[in-house]
């Protein structure tokens, strides 16, 4: 669920920065890694069980292309909105 949560909020990020005017790259790559410190945060800090620890060498990086995903999605669609309100 956290996961996930992360997702949502790369996602809402990525779209807050390219509202800001924040140029493409720098606002993909820095929503990006939201992701993984929160992914190394709950491994390392409040580590579930043994076997958390071990994943989480693997899971960091899997969690940057995740947030990479998600905050190139974030950013596409808030271009998207911001090509409509200039229609109106």
């Amino acid at each position: 669920m956290a996961f996930v949560a992360g997702l949502i909020a790369t996602l809402f990020l990525a779209g807050y920065l390219r509202g800001r005017r924040v140029k493409a790259l720098l606002a993909i790559t820095g929503a990006g890694l939201f992701l993984p410190a929160l992914v190394a945060f709950t491994s390392f800090v409040y580590p579930a069980d043994p076997e958390a620890r071990m994943w989480a060498a693997i899971a960091v990086p899997v969690s940057y292309l995740w947030g990479l995903t998600a905050a190139g999605v974030g950013y596409g669609a808030a271009v998207l909105v911001q090509i409509g309100r200039r229609d109106i």
